[in-house]
């Protein structure tokens, strides 16, 4: 291998070193809105909310967007607070006045309300939204009893994504990548930014702001930079692809990099371990006819 070659192909594992973070910090995001959007809040979630981890993550994305620099001042407030019984019981509360009900609920939290302005269930954007899960051989577990389109089961689907996005990286197949992450970008485009700024619009409706209106703000100003990230990331990939190079990361055991790498994979997994109640009616499970498939 050449000087240049040599050089190239560090610049190559230096840059999928930083995809890699991002791809886990994505995942991480998507991971604590599925949690928080699709169960009450319990003390372990609210903790992981208000943690270092997702300070960290979010303040990653606060260069790129004012409304995540606000989110994160927002964290930080809360978790000042000394009261974080009295916080999770408030926070308690608007959940279930903003997703639960009794009475006419001021938001609706599942897509095709926001494109039909028909507030029915099942409509032909939530059958989009089936299709794409099957595609990947997945489906929700309360499936036909809870909308394929919610916000929650959405975002659960791009952390699994994100996953598969990341073992493409981590073999250093970037065709695979390319792929994958066209995929996700236009799924994001179809069935996240098309309508999340409307849900956070409607969820200020609420009678409070102790917790919901401000993470349903979060998370449509997270999709749009997560749209750009992923036409950014695949441009990079079909590069690679292109040139025939391998961009799997290189990063030498017990270095600052693989230390990174491994504490935010942990905090990852902590987070995914959570089981707040009533999760259960907001997850994907392998569709029990589509075995086998992607």
């Amino acid at each position: 291998m050449s000087a240049a070659e040599a050089a190239t192909a560090a610049g190559a594992a230096e840059e999928a070193f930083a995809l890699e973070e991002l791809l886990l910090s994505r995942a991480y995001l998507y991971t604590l809105f599925h949690k928080l959007l699709g169960a009450a809040p319990d003390a372990a979630a609210l903790d992981a909310l208000l943690g270092r981890e997702t300070a960290e993550v979010a303040g990653a994305y606060a260069e790129d967007d004012a409304t995540m620099r606000g989110f994160g001042r927002f964290l930080q407030g809360l978790a000042a607070r000394e009261d974080r019984a009295a916080l999770l019981d408030e926070a308690r509360d608007e959940h279930v006045r903003l997703f639960v009900g009794p009475g006419p609920l001021p938001a609706f939290s599942w897509e095709s309300p926001y494109r039909t302005h028909e507030p029915s269930l099942f409509q032909e954007s939530t059958l989009a939204v089936r299709a794409a899960y099957r595609a990947h051989g997945l489906e929700p577990k309360r499936l036909a009893r809870v909308p394929d389109d919610h916000a929650a089961l959405l975002c659960a689907f791009l952390a699994r994504r994100s996953g598969v996005a990341l073992a493409a990286l981590r073999s250093g197949d970037a065709n695979g990548l390319a792929v994958e992450l066209r995929d996700e970008e236009a799924f994001a485009a179809a069935h996240l930014t098309s309508w999340l700024d409307a849900f956070a619009q409607a969820a200020r409706r609420s009678r409070t702001a102790v917790l919901y209106p401000q993470l349903i703000e979060a998370l449509a100003a997270f999709a749009r930079v997560d749209a750009v990230f992923l036409a950014e990331a695949a441009y990079w990939a079909e590069g690679l692809a292109a040139e025939g190079a391998v961009g799997a990361p290189d990063v030498r055991r017990g270095s600052v990099e693989a230390r990174a790498l491994e504490a935010a994979r942990e905090a990852l997994a902590a987070l995914e371990a959570l089981r707040p109640y009533g999760i259960e009616d907001y997850e994907l499970v392998p569709a029990r006819s589509c075995a086998g498939t992607r």
